[in-house]
């Protein structure tokens, strides 16, 4: 039953991660052309905005600057009273303030005369250049209360500087302001709305992005349910011709008549390798379609995995011989292991079969098993390591997918299918334990089983 469950939920997740990588990936797309229009909304409106207001304070400075200028020239002073004020020309402006070159006040006036020594603080340490445009924040102390007025505890004001000339000689700097306060807390209050609208759309588009990857796995869910109950049920019918003919393969090998002659003899001897071939595929098939169905239960009993790999190590020592390939074995005396004694059996043999098809004449195939404790658990570890060919590290990460073959013109003149490793990972799984490899071309490869014990 746990079985059953696990792979059930192996191949939801399979689904259900698909599904949200495609879930990601749309509502990337959407959610990167939203902060891109975001961006660029809120960046238009700031930008129309300051530039209107600057547009506005130059203007402002101009006129005012002409005027003072005006009035310098006709009366011939280089002093001003301070309580003399020249009318504002805007009705948000501010201030105006000119300071002489020894930086006294010549003249000025503001809307609050509260403001002016926080005015005159803030402007004296600013060596302004010529038409230079500044913002400056205006904290206004707790407990001034003839500036309550403004309701707020700090202004933003725009403030330009410009040079006041009178007879070709430089009289002072005239500095004046305007509270943008308002203008800047509405272009926060856009952006908060914008960002809580671009919130709004991103769950929409990640909705929207979820339904849609839902609605376009449906058909391909159900054609790999068509597919996967396909193979299952030509796997199971495929294996009785399967069986009649390799009886009939058995039987034509046992008439004399026949294997006498050289061309009939060989003929039969290639039906039955193919047919023993067929057979080991259809089997495999079949094996991958009941785990996935959950039909392949795992019965976990004690037994003793050394005598089990000498069993494996036997039967594939003839196939050895043939390759003059040097079988290794190593393993304490006894392993008490629980777990399907037959699925480890068909777990070592797809292992070692493999090391012993990639090894070429000559070479070394060892089988290790060890126990060890590993973060305060107790493991059993299965080495499987030969000197063959190697595997890519570009082919590593998918070698154990169905019908993957790294080589795939050698892989059929040895003979595989690509469903070994695939099966050996199931049976890994099932006995909830994890299978690594590590390979070098041309220097071999190593499968380490790590088990729970």
């Amino acid at each position: 039953m746990k079985n059953s469950i696990r792979s059930f939920f192996h191949h939801s997740d399979m689904f259900r991660r698909t599904q949200w990588h495609l879930t990601v990936t749309y509502s990337g797309i959407l959610i990167a052309f939203l902060a891109i229009f975001i961006a660029v909304v809120s960046f238009f409106i700031h930008a129309t905005i300051t530039n209107d207001l600057e547009r506005r304070i130059r203007t402002l400075a101009e006129q005012e600057g002409q005027t003072i200028q005006n009035m310098l020239e006709e009366q011939s002073l280089i002093g001003w009273s301070t309580d003399q004020n020249v009318i504002f020309l805007s009705e948000d402006q501010l201030f105006f303030y000119v300071i002489d070159t020894r930086g006294r006040l010549m003249m000025g006036d503001e809307v609050n005369k509260g403001l002016r020594p926080l005015l005159l603080s803030t402007l004296q340490p600013w060596t302004p250049e010529k038409n230079e445009l500044k913002y400056v924040d205006l904290v206004i102390p707790h407990h001034r209360h003839e500036l309550k007025r403004f309701r707020a505890d700090a202004l933003k004001i725009l403030t330009v500087a410009r040079p006041v000339i009178v007879d070709q000689q430089l009289v002072g700097v005239l500095y004046v302001g305007m509270d943008v306060t308002s203008m800047f807390r509405l272009l926060k209050w856009s952006t908060l709305i914008l960002l809580g609208l671009g919130v709004l759309f991103i769950v929409v588009a990640v909705a929207f992005s979820y339904f849609m990857s839902r609605r376009a796995l449906v058909p391909i869910q159900d054609a790999y349910n068509r597919q996967r109950q396909f193979v299952a049920d030509a796997s199971h019918e495929l294996r009785t011709p399967l069986s009649v003919i390799f009886s009939s393969v058995e039987a034509l090998k046992m008439d004399m008549s026949l294997t006498s002659d050289e061309f009939s003899r060989k003929t039969i001897e290639r039906l039955g390798d193919e047919t023993k071939r067929m057979t080991k595929l259809i089997n495999d098939l079949l094996t991958l379609a009941r785990t996935d169905d959950a039909k392949i239960q795992i019965e976990k009993k004690p037994f003793d995995l050394r005598a089990c790999a000498e069993r494996t190590l036997q039967s594939l020592q003839e196939l050895a011989n043939k390759k003059h390939i040097v079988l290794h074995f190593h393993a304490p005396e006894q392993i008490e292991f629980v777990g399907d004694a037959d699925k480890c059996t068909q777990l070592l043999y797809i292992l070692l079969d493999n090391a012993i098809k990639y090894t070429p004449e000559g070479g070394t195939v060892s089988l290790s098993l060890a126990q060890h404790v590993i973060k305060q658990r107790k493991v059993v570890t299965i080495s499987v390591a030969d000197t063959g060919i190697g595997i890519a590290p570009e082919h590593l990460p998918r070698i154990f997918d169905r019908f993957y073959r790294a080589d795939k013109a050698r892989t059929r003149q040895i003979g595989g299918h690509g469903l070994g490793l695939s099966i050996a990972k199931w049976i890994v799984e099932a006995h909830e334990g994890n299978i690594q490899v590590q390979s070098e071309v041309g220097k071999g490869t190593t499968f380490t089983v790590i088990f729970p014990h």
